[in-house]
């Protein structure tokens, strides 16, 4: 996002807040975040990715292996192909073309990324942790009055004396702790 686009969104906000001039945008309280900070250091971020990468590894496997029995499969199949009736040669074909099939199906139902069993791991490990991280940024900015809360990842430049990311950080550990869940 430019910064000509960036200041033309925070005008229509603050337009859109009843302050219609830019002499009352001194009273608007902006802070910002380094996300990527925050779940690089955030115990339960590191632990969901962990297992997130625990299960693709198994998904992996078992893709491989089910790759390894198509080989050997085939592979029968080639050496076996002259002594065969042409029935059992069809069957075994069939057979084999079934394996193909159920292969490609679970590679399909693993890896689909709207849809697929990674995408839905990655997705019910990371949300609630992302409720979390919002729910704690939203806590620190209502009890410090901002009234907005960027994201680094969006802004080209902004004092230090802005950053909220290490009182978000304090705020999950102490949450945390309090939940018992430590950091």
């Amino acid at each position: 996002m430019g910064l000509k686009r960036f200041a033309l969104v925070v005008a229509l906000a603050c337009v859109a807040m009843g302050m219609q001039t830019p002499a009352s945008w001194a009273e608007v309280k902006m802070g910002y975040i380094d996300s990527q900070k925050i779940l690089e250091q955030y115990k339960p971020y590191q632990e969901a990715l962990k297992e997130y990468s625990r299960y693709e590894e198994e998904l992996s496997r078992e893709i491989n292996k089910q790759q390894n029995d198509l080989i050997k499969m085939q592979e029968n199949y080639e050496r076996q192909a002259l002594l065969l009736s042409d029935k059992r040669k069809q069957e075994e074909q069939q057979a084999i073309l079934k394996k193909r099939q159920n292969l490609e199906r679970f590679v399909q139902e693993t890896t689909d990324p709207s849809r697929g069993k990674l995408a839905q791991k990655q997705a019910s490990l990371s949300e609630p942790v992302y409720r979390r991280i919002n729910e704690i940024i939203k806590k620190v900015s209502e009890n410090d009055g901002y009234d907005f809360v960027l994201n680094t990842a969006a802004i080209a430049f902004a004092k230090e004396d802005y950053d909220l990311t290490e009182k978000v950080m304090e705020e999950l550990k102490r949450d945390d702790e309090a939940r018992g869940q430590g950091q």
